[in-house]
């Protein structure tokens, strides 16, 4: 009995299909004819890679993109032969038939059952983001690889003859080419190097023509007429696609792997770690393709449903004498560009394949081999792409590492070892980039919220504040109690770690705190914890260790930014406070106060202070901004720190309004109206503020006297002093009336008592 839903959806499906009919059907067709006219040599030649007849490439470019359409989610996506898979099952294959006594193409059919198989699998345990893990540089060394090895592999096809031995690594590839140079058939050279040539120069004198069809009809009907392929040419004679299996006008191609019942067990094993690494890589290639095209297309993907018609498209290929297959990147490209719509021209595109075998079979069976070579040599060149290694190799070492490591694999090792290789730096950078906690510090300044310092270059203080972000786990968390120690200083009472950037928190970070927690109780250290949001919430409890820090000591999570830090400062300089009352306490006798007038007696906390990186746009912006909140208008220079929050050098607001009216010119100023004005001054935005800043400023360290201070303002004539700790950072600032002030009370000065009566 039905559903009542699924009788609404089949009540609904003769009006989908006269919709579709009517809006998409004729796009999506002419996508797919545009997509199997560049698409059939292309499948015929990557045949040849895998050592396998070209007309497999065909039945691969039939069954499995249109099983990968029906399964798959991606509107654009095409499946079929590549050549990246193509060389990997060369590699795989090439010497098993020799080995086993058993047929190539039965071995071939096996290993593509198990292919997909295994990504079938991937797709119903929902592992498809297990490929985020897979650096992109993987993908871009092994394809650079693999396409030197299908150029130097191709060689002996456009020269006309054959390698003694089948060498399979790339240097005997090398050797054996160089050294059966002497054979080499002319008429080959030439029918390679004419295609060579249509493929390269026709798209530039018009990019609708097909290169790699008109090519091959060039070159083969120049062979054909010239008579090249006959026998009677001798040692002239060139290969063409009937010498090595004909192609029958006929679709009469299921055949059931006769070695999946049962599978040899030692032949499944040794092909089960080479299945392993093409279901992967051809996994990465369907995803990267089908998540390039959607970015352009606007379309959600959804990689287990991807996952899962990548699998049953190879599982059901190996029925119908195809090999295993993966997204294409250039077959896609060109249906999105051609204006394909839905899935279903991906499947138009199979059907026109499926037609040109039906009608073209005569005619594509005298296409030469040196011809179908010469597209390849093409496409091997492209596949090296030299931006995207430049771009990779500019991005960072680690970028550059797996880049290197993937390549020099792909050439030297068997290519299923390679993508493993290739995939096993790309996960141990991950962990190794992961595998560090970022620590900085954080310094509360009495003006206005926190700045972050480097860590361990924060000015020494009783209390030290620490930000910890990113992973957690037992790798980032070996030996971290005792790097945090290096943000100690004599003078510190209490450490407080800020821990609400923190992930994947386990029992090794916990068994690290307590050991660091134990670390500073020995030094009479405090320790107080902020941040902590549930899950941490969760693990201290379970772990005990929120018992032995104590809940005085621990602040959570709030919605309010830096809210749990603030009340843990507050706790921090509470604990400071008591430890000094107890020290007074127990002296012997009072220290002797200096009542001497010093510059932390009279600076004032609030500054205007900036990164010496900033333009003149952002300066003027931000001062702007602090202008609106501050209570007094006066204008006060602006100090620059450097990186790590060192005084550098000050800015006067006078220097730059210079800066932004130097376009203005004094015959025009009083011409010009507000918008003309404010395009002229916006012409010195990118100025950098150091560029027009004082430097070489005085030194006035919180200790400074009065009589030093009053020597430095006459001498340097600046509107207020910049007073900087020990580390050059800054504490406050005094300015001129500070100065006078201080004086008059060091004079004991009062105007109604010294003035006379007038």
């Amino acid at each position: 009995m039905s559903s009542p839903l699924a009788d609404l959806q089949l009540a609904k499906l003769p009006s989908k299909i006269g919709n579709y009919l009517k809006s998409d059907a004729r796009a999506d067709a002419i996508a797919g004819l545009t997509v199997a006219v560049m698409g059939v040599p292309q499948a015929m030649a990557y045949a040849l890679i895998a050592g396998l007849p070209p007309v497999w490439g065909l039945y691969t470019a039939i069954v499995t993109c249109t099983v990968a359409a029906i399964f798959g989610s991606s509107n654009h996506l095409v499946t079929g032969p590549t050549n990246a898979i193509c060389m990997v099952i060369l590699s795989l294959t090439a010497h098993l038939p020799q080995r086993y006594d058993l047929p190539l193409l039965e071995i071939v059919l096996l290993l593509t059952f198990l292919v997909g198989l295994i990504q079938f699998l991937f797709g119903l345990l929902r592992l498809g983001g297990i490929i985020r893990y897979v650096s992109h540089s993987v993908v871009v060394g092994f394809t650079a690889g693999a396409g030197i090895l299908i150029a130097f592999n191709q060689v002996k096809n456009i020269l006309g003859f054959s390698l003694e031995g089948h060498p399979e690594r790339f240097h005997e590839v090398i050797i054996a080419t160089a050294q059966s140079l002497p054979k080499t058939n002319v008429h080959a050279l030439i029918v390679g190097l004419l295609t060579i040539a249509c493929v390269i120069l026709i798209p530039r004198i018009n990019k609708r023509l097909p290169g790699s069809l008109l090519g091959i009809i060039v070159s083969g009907t120049i062979a054909y007429f010239l008579g090249w392929h006959l026998p009677e040419m001798g040692t002239g004679k060139i290969e063409i696609v009937k010498d090595i299996e004909p192609i029958s006008a006929s679709l009469n191609i299921f055949h059931f792997p006769q070695l999946l019942t049962p599978p040899p067990y030692e032949l499944t094993r040794e092909l089960g770690l080479g299945a392993m690494a093409l279901a992967i890589l051809g996994l990465i290639e369907a995803a990267s393709i089908a998540r390039a095209v959607a970015a352009q297309s606007g379309q959600r993907l959804d990689f287990t449903k991807e996952f899962i018609g990548q699998g049953a498209s190879n599982m059901v290929g190996s029925f119908f004498s195809s090999f295993a297959g993966s997204g294409s990147f250039t077959r896609t490209a060109v249906c999105f560009k051609s204006g394909g719509r839905t899935r279903m021209a991906a499947i138009f595109s199979a059907l026109w394949t499926a037609l040109t075998i039906l009608l073209l079979a005569p005619i594509a069976n005298y296409i030469p081999k040196a011809a179908l070579a010469g597209i390849l040599i093409v496409v091997a060149y492209t596949m090296v792409d030299k931006h995207r290694l430049m771009v990779t190799w500019k991005t960072g070492k680690h970028s550059r590492m797996v880049l290197f490591g993937t390549l020099i694999s792909t050439l030297i090792l068997p290519l299923e070892y390679a993508v493993f290789v290739g995939v096993f730096l790309s996960i141990v950078i991950l962990l190794r980039v992961t595998g560090n906690t970022d620590l900085t510090q954080l310094e509360q300044q009495p003006d206005a919220g926190f700045e972050e310092v480097p860590f361990n270059r924060a000015a020494p203080s009783e209390v030290v504040t620490v930000n910890m972000e990113g992973d957690l786990y037992f790798a980032a968390a070996e030996d971290l109690d005792y790097e945090l120690l290096n943000c100690l200083t004599p003078k510190t009472k209490v450490v407080i770690l800020r821990m609400k950037r923190l992930r994947a928190v386990g029992s090794t970070a916990m068994a690290m705190l307590e050991h660091f927690w134990e670390l500073l109780h020995k030094r009479n250290i405090h320790l107080v914890l902020s941040g902590i949001e549930d899950s941490l919430k969760k693990v201290m409890t379970g772990s005990g260790l929120r018992k032995r820090i104590g809940e005085q000591n621990i602040f959570y999570a709030d919605n309010k930014l830096f809210q749990s830090t603030e009340l843990a400062l507050a706790r921090a300089w509470s604990i400071v406070e008591m430890e000094k009352r107890r020290l007074e306490s127990t002296r012997q006798s009072a220290e002797q106060l200096d009542t001497d007038i010093t510059a932390e007696a009279i600076l004032s906390p609030r500054i205007l202070r900036f990164g010496n990186q900033h333009q003149v746009r952002e300066a003027l912006w931000l001062i702007s901004e602090m202008l609106k909140h501050m209570p007094s208008k006066s204008s006060r220079p602006l100090f620059l720190q450097d990186r790590e929050g060192k005084l550098d050098c000050s800015l006067t607001l006078w220097s730059i309004l210079k800066t932004l009216g130097k376009g203005v010119e004094s015959n025009e100023a009083d011409s010009i109206n507000e918008n003309e004005l404010a395009e002229k001054m916006r012409s010195n935005f990118s100025v950098n503020i150091k560029d027009i800043a004082r430097d070489q400023l005085p030194k006035i360290g919180p200790s400074t006297g009065l009589a030093e201070i009053a020597r430095q303002s006459r001498d340097h004539g600046l509107q207020a002093l910049a007073v900087s700790d020990d580390e050059g950072r800054l504490k406050g600032i005094i300015t001129q009336l500070d100065i006078l002030k201080a004086v008059g009370k060091a004079l004991d000065f009062n105007p109604e008592k010294e003035l006379p009566n007038v």
